[in-house]
């Protein structure tokens, strides 16, 4: 029996579903960071990213509910049904095969209220990050910041436990593996998604932060132009629009996580591409599923490392890029 018509349609839809995944669950983790390190001098722009992530970790949230949710009855239900010849029979709801989509699903519900709950601690730091205070009240906000951080990053805690859950064999572990070696082997793929979210979840917080801002209209960007065809040395023509320090500290902020997420991607990639010639082979599709994955990374952290160089209201497209090099490998699968 042939396939359903709708499945090709559902892939590229997960596709695009697990980069916000990815992206969910290292989001309480940022803004974890944001809040323990809202002090003195700091706390406006930690408080502006935090803001932005709770928000962007709710949106993405969500998706991760239909993200799970939908893997699971594609591969649990429909398929089965639509393809007996793999399956006899469509599983039933809470047996075993259901029981890693359910407790995924519970978990991520429970991991996303968290978040909820931190950002309705964290509603007191965001509104008075840029207010004059006394030392007392400054000390009541700071602590009222660390226990929101600290339930963000229980939240994170969950989101995590998610990628653990939903990949545990429940139907039996393979063949002369022990459950320490299951438990060791999804361990180590959960760290190794979780520190390779930090590129998507950066990428998608840099963009909002750019969206953000006021819009640049056309004479101000020939101004742009015009400042920088009469500098002597290139990259140290002024900025027409400058931005805030605050505004600077909280993008870089994104930046830095974006960095450290492509940096890892990058490694884990050019361990892929240049090493694995003998298995994949040297035709073109083998080529691009080796350096694929490289290349995109690549450009990806040069937009960034220039961004972070010199942060520029006008440099929306070195925001934008990577985003769209992140969907396109999504959707290309490599």
């Amino acid at each position: 029996m042939h396939s359903p018509v709708w499945l090709p349609l559902w892939q590229a839809a997960a596709s695009l579903l697990h980069v916000a995944t990815e992206a969910a669950v290292v989001l309480p983790f940022m803004l974890a960071l944001c809040l323990f390190l809202g002090r003195k001098r700091l706390r406006p722009a930690m408080a502006k990213a935090g803001r932005l992530f709770y928000t962007i970790a709710l949106v993405t949230g969500i998706f991760g509910l239909i993200d799970i949710a939908g893997h699971g009855f594609v591969s649990l239900r429909a398929l089965p049904a639509a393809m007996p010849q793999l399956v006899p029979y469509p599983y039933d709801f809470m047996s075993l095969p259901w029981r890693a989509t359910v407790l995924s699903f519970l978990i991520w519900l429970g991991s996303m209220v968290l978040v909820l709950v931190a950002g309705k601690i964290a509603s007191r730091f965001f509104a008075t990050a840029s207010v004059q205070m006394d030392a007392e009240t400054e000390r009541g906000i700071d602590r009222v910041a660390f226990w929101a951080g600290l339930v963000a990053f229980a939240a994170c805690v969950g989101f995590f436990a998610t990628l653990f859950v939903r990949n545990w064999p429940f139907l039996g572990l393979p063949y002369q593996m022990t459950e320490e070696a299951a438990t060791s082997v999804l361990l180590q793929n959960a760290w190794r998604q979780s520190c390779a979210a930090l590129m998507p979840a950066g990428a998608i917080a840099v963009l909002a932060m750019f969206l953000q801002f006021p819009p640049v209209s056309r004479q101000d960007r020939q101004r742009a132009r015009d400042v920088r065809t009469r500098e002597v040395i290139p990259g140290t023509a002024e900025d027409v629009l400058p931005l805030s320090t605050d505004d600077i500290a909280s993008l870089r902020m994104a930046l830095a996580f974006a960095l450290a997420g492509a940096t890892f991607q990058l490694l884990d990639a050019g361990f892929v591409a240049f090493s694995s010639a003998a298995q994949l082979g040297f035709g073109a599709s083998s080529a691009l599923l080796r350096f694929g994955p490289f290349l995109v990374t690549a450009g990806s952290l040069v937009c960034w490392a220039f961004l972070f160089a010199r942060p520029r209201r006008t440099a929306f497209l070195l925001a934008l890029l990577p985003v769209l090099l992140i969907l396109l490998r999504a959707v290309a699968g490599f």
